[in-house]
């Protein structure tokens, strides 16, 4: 037994939603080239490295001077170790790819959505795997964006004490909330097979 479908300004709606999504997927993917030619190139590469606290002078536009504490700061190294190459590299793949699974799947749930399927077996399947996918690229790019931060300050000669990024209460609360998302479709899933069994 399919869910009703959608009105017609639903429709259209969640069919836009799928047309955004895939330019997401398009540019996240456009992004991550651009950025991992320039972290093979290993010359001038940017990089957000985390500091446990640094003094700092910032410079202000009127020619004055303020003193910061500074936690995170672009660096552009250059000569980086293998190593160090292939972490920055890696947490870019990881997150590009991360972010496009994710869209992916919430695309080919809108579109099960259109058709009258919302509690079926592949939506479950989908939100499942788009979960997975946050938790688990989150926490792999969260790995070597540290590596290599903490590679490209030791290419600068600067000390490292191998500081970790901060993790954010929002990323947790989105995984936990993605969670809670894909419970919500297997109990929608199993309630529809009883109904089902009913009729």
């Amino acid at each position: 037994m399919s869910t009703p479908l959608p009105s017609r300004s639903d429709r259209g709606a969640l069919i836009l939603a799928i047309v955004l999504g895939i330019g997401v997927v398009g540019y996240t993917l456009f992004e991550a080239v651009i950025r991992s030619i320039l972290i093979l190139g290993n010359t001038n590469v940017p990089v957000v490295a985390a500091f446990d606290d640094m003094a700092s002078l910032a410079v202000l536009p009127d020619g004055g001077s303020l003193d910061v504490v500074a936690s995170q700061a672009i660096v552009s190294a250059s000569g980086m170790d293998p190593v160090t190459v292939t972490s920055l590299l890696l947490a870019e793949i990881i997150s590009a790819l991360a972010v496009s699974i994710t869209v992916v799947c919430t695309c080919l749930v809108l579109r099960n959505i259109i058709r009258g399927e919302a509690f079926g077996r592949a939506n479950v399947v989908l939100v499942g795997t788009a979960t997975f996918a946050v938790a688990g690229g989150w926490v792999l790019n969260w790995l070597f964006t540290t590596m290599g931060a903490n590679g490209a300050l030791a290419a600068l000669g600067a000390p490292t004490a191998n500081v970790p990024f901060p993790v954010e209460p929002v990323t947790v609360f989105a995984i936990a909330a993605l969670g809670g998302l894909s419970t919500a479709f297997v109990i929608g899933h199993r309630l529809q097979n009883e109904t089902e069994g009913l009729v």
